[in-house]
Parts: structure tokens; sequence; C-alpha cells
């Protein structure tokens, strides 16, 4: 199986209006801007000041005309992307937040899955986003290699209850230990998504929703999930369209060895890969390819412990 420390290491999303969406992710869920070129702008954390770390990567469109309501288009591609936060109290600071601050059109709802505690909201062009806590792995419920998730409605009350370190302690920033926990997939297939991330990347099959699919590395509720509520044969996805939505996320690896076997298999199973793309983000990085799943969704791999 593919090695347990895999993570979701960035989103890179294409936008309409850049200028829109950054303020929209820095004043609503609190990112730090860490290096800008061009029409480009990488973002983190509070706590990384590096300008080769980031967790989301926001590129504006070629064509700033292009109409919003195209990205509502059915076919491959973002559902949602979830950023994780390091600890329940920071889910508190972050509803109390937008109650104050989010103009209601970007609201979505919230959610109890058992595993984790969720808000979900979306940006100015309707790319998802769940801003969530897991709760502690040990309150997990596990069938060998099965986890319980359900959707129930969050207890706000019981969130908004929750002990804080600092008295009157607000949402300013995201705290330093955040990081993009999963990504949410729409797909055509879900017996084609299993393939991919189950059969050939090899994460273990977590759980499954009516129309969903979930897949995660190591005992992790999930880091990918694949569902068919736009139906099923839609279009793909089309990574060089004038469309907001996603541009490719990028997966981390532990080491180089890791990625060259992966490497290795996705040539065997004649998955196409691509090594002479331009690399945003990822200086940090000693080495990186992508590849695009069955439903051209593009995915970086990179290996996260050796820095040029």
């Amino acid at each position: 199986m593919i090695n347990p420390k895999l993570k979701i290491d960035h989103i890179h999303l294409k936008v309409s209006d850049l200028e829109k969406s950054f303020q929209f992710y820095q004043s609503i869920l609190g990112f730090k801007i860490v290096r800008q070129e061009s029409k480009t702008v990488f973002l983190s954390s509070s706590g990384s000041r590096d300008s080769t770390m980031c967790l989301v990567v926001l590129s504006e469109l070629k064509d700033s005309n292009v109409s919003i309501i195209q990205h509502k288009a059915r076919e491959a591609g973002l559902y949602h992307f979830a950023i994780l936060l390091p600890k329940r109290r920071y889910l508190k600071y972050f509803l109390k937040h937008i109650q104050k601050n989010l103009n209601p059109e970007y609201y979505e709802g919230m959610a109890d899955h058992e595993v984790s505690e969720s808000i979900y909201i979306h940006d100015p062009d309707f790319n998802g986003i769940e801003i969530y806590i897991d709760r502690d792995p040990s309150e997990w419920k596990w069938n060998d290699h099965t986890v319980h998730m359900v959707t129930e409605p969050l207890n706000v009350n019981d969130l908004l209850k929750e002990s804080i370190e600092v008295d009157n302690e607000e949402w300013n920033e995201l705290p330093s230990d955040t990081s993009i926990g999963h990504v949410h997939l729409h797909v055509s297939n879900l017996a084609l998504a299993k393939n991919f991330y189950h059969e050939i990347l090899q994460l273990n099959h977590t759980a499954t929703y009516p129309g969903a699919y979930f897949f995660a590395a190591n005992r992790y509720h999930h880091h990918i999930a694949t569902n068919t509520w736009l139906g099923e044969n839609i279009p793909p996805a089309y990574s060089d369209n004038n469309r907001p939505g996603l541009d490719h996320y990028g997966i981390s690896l532990q080491n180089q060895n890791d990625l060259l076997l992966l490497k290795n298999r996705f040539l065997e199973f004649k998955i196409d890969i691509d090594e002479d793309q331009v690399i945003e983000n990822d200086n940090q990085f000693s080495s990186s390819f992508y590849a695009y799943d069955f439903d051209g969704i593009k995915i970086q791999f990179l290996s996260n412990n050796h820095k040029k």
C-alpha cells in the first residue's frame, strides 16, 4: 500500500477576479500571502513565512470577463476542498467570525460527521470550502478498514461552549498548524474512481455513502472523496478551459523513492504523466510530476523531504 504519510499538500484554483478572491481568502478564511507572481498569489497560514510553502494558490483566468455562471457546468472537478484546523476552539472562533462577517450568500451549512465537525462555505467563484476539525481518532468507529461516518446537524450550542485559552480570543488568521485535510471531487463513475484511487494509487477505501466513495492513506477517514451527485457520465475536467474552478491539487509523499515507485506504477498502468510543466508553489520540492485521474482531474505528486 502507499506510504501512510501521504497527505494533501495544496489546492490550486482558477478564479475570475484575483483581487476579489484574495480579499475573501484573507478576510474570511484568514490566509496570509506568502508570494505573488503576475496574476497568481500563494497563500498559507499564519505560521508559514517561507515563500515556497503554501496551502492554496489562486490564479486569475486569462479572460477576466468570463461568466461565473459557467462554473456551474456539470463536469468533473472540485466539489470542495477541506481546511483542517488543529483544535476545536479554532472552529468556534471561525463560526463566531462568519456569523458577524460572512455574506449569507457564501454560506452552505454545518454538519457533524462523527469523525469530524464541519462548516461549509463557498468562495466568490462557487468553489466549495469545508472548514473542519477532527475528533480524536480514538473516538472513530472502525469495522476492519471501514470507518463509520454520518451527516448529522452540528451541535452549535456545544461548539460555542468550547473552552478558550484567552478571554475574548477571536478569529484573525489561520492557526499555524492548519493543513488541507482532504479533497472532495465530482466524478463521472464511482467504479472508475475506485479503480484509480484504490487499485492504482493504493489508497484504502474507507467509506461509502449513497453516490460517494471515500479513500485514505493509513487509518485516516479520508484524504480524497469522489461522488456522482452531478450525475453519471458527466464530461471530464478540462484543464485548459477558461472557467473558474480546480486547476489541480497536490499530493505529497514521504520521500523521493516513494515518488519514483508511484511514477513507475502509473507507467505500468499506462497513466499519462507530465514532468515538463512549470512547477509553481513547489520550490521546496526536489522533484514532482503531474498525472490525471480517469476524469481528467489534474494531480501534482511531490516528495516532501528534499528541499531545493
